[in-house]
């Protein structure tokens, strides 16, 4: 049996899409549920008014996505896991395209940003979601650790026996990729297991999300992430060139991709402060980012 789990909160408008998305996928005769957990009751009438006996709906305490996600793991009925969220659509293939490549036990997905080239948000979207897919491409042909998308993606249950996220980590999808990778567990990847995201349309809402993002990096125990971490500031600034060549086909791009640079050194800076510094809890930096709903 499959199980996907969404995570959501305060999304009733956009959580009937999400789920519809999953129900039309070939789960490969393999039987399946849908548990949608979320603390706020417009969200939950959202996945219940689809009216499928597919869907079990959680109410969760609020405290936070990890809180939610230990909660569903512990309902949840399927010995093969799927993650998503409740602001994302699946691609047509996304669950085949997982469920083919799950030999290894976990497979992450492919986000897949908005196609607009006259939103410098959207295009930065666009160039950190290309080059991080053809990094997991690479990495994953070479048999290398990458890190799972927490927008999409696939885990035997088995994996997951006694284990229980931490309550103060920002992002339980790079934690959860460590904590595999140093248990010998390769993590496949799925590039036609697209999950499709919108960007932030402002940087307050960009910053909001990279600061959370990057400063879960920060929380990765150092042992685990020797000699293989995928992300740091200084390896984005070793491929700034390759940004610019490959993404800044005019003046207005290249313009755009500098400005990231910027934008991104700022927020790795923040992220630090914010983190190791002040030792910021995850409630304080989880804050709700309005213009991707």
């Amino acid at each position: 049996m499959v199980s996907i789990i969404i995570t959501s909160k305060n999304e009733g408008k956009s959580i009937g899409q999400a789920i519809h998305a999953f129900l039309k996928q070939d789960f490969h005769q393999h039987t399946f549920e849908i548990i949608v957990v979320a603390p706020d009751e417009e969200t939950l009438q959202g996945a219940q008014a689809l009216g499928s006996d597919l869907v079990t709906t959680i109410k969760d305490t609020g405290v936070g996505k990890v809180q939610a996600l230990n909660l569903a793991i512990s309902r949840a009925n399927g010995n093969i896991l799927i993650f998503s969220d409740g602001d994302v659509v699946v691609g047509n293939l996304a669950v085949a395209a997982l469920l083919a490549k799950l030999e290894t036990g976990v497979v992450s997905g492919r986000p897949i940003a908005e196609k607009n080239s006259v939103n410098k948000y959207i295009f930065w979207q666009n160039c950190l979601f290309d080059s991080a897919h053809k990094m997991r491409l690479r990495r994953s042909a070479e048999n290398k650790f990458i890190t799972l998308s927490g927008y999409l993606f696939a885990c035997k249950k088995e994996l997951l026996r006694g284990f229980v996220f931490p309550q103060d980590i920002l992002t339980e999808d790079e934690y959860l990729s460590y904590y595999l990778f140093n248990r010998s567990i390769r993590i496949a990847y799925a590039p036609l297991a697209k999950v499709f995201v919108k960007a932030p349309k402002n940087y307050s809402d960009w910053l909001k999300q990279k600061v959370r993002t990057l400063g879960g990096s920060y929380q990765i125990p150092v042992g685990w992430k020797k000699n293989i971490a995928m992300r740091s500031f200084s390896k984005e600034s070793a491929h700034v060139f390759s940004l610019l060549s490959n993404y800044g086909k005019n003046f207005r791009q290249q313009y755009w991709l500098q400005l990231l640079f910027f934008a991104r050194l700022y927020a790795w800076i923040k992220a630090f402060f914010l983190v190791k510094i002040l030792e910021k809890n995850s409630r304080s930096l989880w804050i709700r980012v309005i213009s991707t709903k």
